[in-house]
């Protein structure tokens, strides 16, 4: 993501965590409207993709002083986070882990000359406490010249952070990308958004010094896995390729790819409700082409390359009160989950807090420019604000208030625990969307949204390979909701209120 217009000030607070839990209700139901059901069936016999047990990750802000907190640890383990990914955008190329401090850099100054890390023991104690594991990116940028003779000792400072973490400190990170969103540093665009001190900013010079680290880390740490940034679409750019020389360099060194993805089409007629839910449909054809791109560059050793999806949310650049608003949840719990179903290992949610951005009049869906938007699932507290288009101070609620994109990360973490089977739901179409799958003890869940901001829609389920008991646990929350509710309903039908979703689990009878 290009963060040079992201706010991150984050402001320290020790208010009190707010306890969040899945209340208890009444199934939230809607009207018929005449419209004639969707029939959807689920073919629970046919295997679209296994859940690893860490797929489900959230990336966090290395300056915000809540992320290692344990209300944050309890609010995430309870949603479903699994992974936990270190990720401070283009500071990740100047921190030094040693000091616990970013260097200077020009791009990075013209944002904010002096954060403050948060110390990232303090970090992984937090991670820890959420049971998940951890990915970090170690400095590509600023260690490239800062060795006798301007050599660079980037190798040398990774390998002594594995050292540390994972041999003296025995936290056993698995995850290393080397840099972060690398793709960046001006080569394939007119000016840079990453810190690179190389002289060199080729995909092939970076693709060969992920050897070099790589030999590095490993010579440390054998079992943890390399990563490479590749950039978040798999075709070339104003005729500049950057994944296959990337990967056609780095060959063998690689465990895993870092792919960053966001609906990149938040201009007048992109920014929509309906533009960011149709965004989902590219997934497919975009995971194709990377796996064309490590098959055709990494031959076999590709079967056994992870593709991490390190970021994702609504928007790269403005999220806008869309990402505080029902379409965050319902667009969430699609676009993880369509990605899993696709073959992606892990999905990280970008960010759990990083604090507000003002809303751009305009807007379609904020006209006035009079709100704001975030790209964190939970808050920052009343003391975050931003002055929107009017002049008017806009402040988020009371810290560690979830957002919707927070529920709707529920409903795929809940759909896709460790070790369930994704099958197939067919037959959905705009703006009904279907997942389902197996999970480890025989249940089935059967997660249905309405992305229709008017109407209600009546939705009929069929099953093969699976006989159901009559009546499924639900789980219901759209526009108004403070939180999912509990109930029973159906087996068979369900009834969908504007811009909501509901889950079913059902039990084998």
């Amino acid at each position: 993501m290009n963060r040079l217009t992201k706010n991150v000030a984050l402001l320290a607070s020790t208010a009190t965590a707010l306890c969040v839990a899945w209340s208890s209700g009444p199934m939230a139901g809607a009207a018929t409207t005449g419209t004639p059901p969707t029939t959807i069936t689920v073919d629970a016999g046919h295997t679209l993709a296994t859940v690893r047990p860490d797929a489900l990750g959230v990336d966090d802000w290395q300056t915000d002083p809540e992320a290692s907190t344990r209300a944050t640890g309890r609010l995430l383990h309870a949603d479903g986070v699994r992974l936990r990914e270190l990720n401070t955008g283009p500071w990740d190329d100047t921190y030094r882990w040693r000091t616990n401090s970013f260097d200077h850099d020009p791009i990075t100054d013209k944002i904010d000359p002096s954060p403050k890390a948060v110390p990232w023991q303090s970090w992984v104690a937090g991670a820890k406490r959420t049971g998940a594991q951890m990915m970090v990116h170690v400095n590509y940028g600023s260690t490239a010249d800062d060795g006798p003779s301007g050599t660079d000792i980037g190798p040398q400072e990774a390998a002594a952070w594995v050292r540390q973490a994972n041999i003296t400190d025995h936290d056993h990170i698995k995850y290393w990308a080397i840099g972060e969103e690398v793709w960046g540093d001006g080569y394939m665009y007119a000016g840079a958004s990453e810190p690179d001190h190389h002289a060199l900013k080729t995909p092939t010079e970076y693709g060969r010094n992920v050897v070099r680290f790589a030999k590095a880390m490993k010579a440390v740490d054998p079992t943890i896995n390399i990563g490479v940034e590749l950039a978040p679409f798999a075709s070339s750019t104003g005729g500049k390729d950057w994944n296959d020389p990337v990967l056609a360099a780095a060959g063998n060194a690689v465990d895993f790819v870092d792919v960053h993805w966001y609906n990149y089409s938040r201009d007048a007629a992109g920014n929509t409700d309906a533009a960011l839910f149709a965004s989902t449909g590219r997934i497919a054809s975009t995971m194709a082409a990377i796996h064309s791109q490590l098959t055709a560059n990494l031959g076999a050793h590709a079967r056994q390359v992870r593709t991490v999806i390190g970021e994702t949310n609504t928007n790269a650049q403005d999220p806008g009160v869309q990402s505080t608003t029902m379409p965050s949840a319902l667009y969430a719990a699609d676009d993880i989950t369509t990605w899993l179903e696709q073959g992606a290992s892990n999905v990280a949610w970008f960010v759990s807090r990083i604090g507000t951005y003002p809303d751009k009049a305009g807007s379609p869906d904020d006209p006035n420019g009079l709100g704001y938007g975030t790209w964190g699932m939970l808050s920052d507290g009343p003391q975050s604000c931003e002055k929107n288009t009017k002049g008017q101070e806009v402040c988020e609620p009371p810290l560690n208030r979830p957002y919707p994109s927070y529920y709707g990360y529920g409903m795929a973490s809940r759909l896709a625990a460790p070790g369930a089977r994704l099958v197939p739901a067919t037959g959905a179409g705009s703006p009904i969307v279907t997942h389902a799958a197996i999970q480890r003890n025989g249940t089935l869940v059967v997660l249905v949204e309405n992305e229709d901001p008017r109407a209600s829609h009546d939705v009929r389920l069929n099953y093969t390979g699976y006989h159901a008991e009559p009546v499924a646990t639900t789980y219901s929350y759209g526009a108004g909701s403070t939180s999912p509710t509990r109930s029973h309903g159906s087996t068979h039908s369900v009834q969908l209120a504007p811009y909501s979703m509901v889950e079913l689990v059902l039990t084998r009878s």
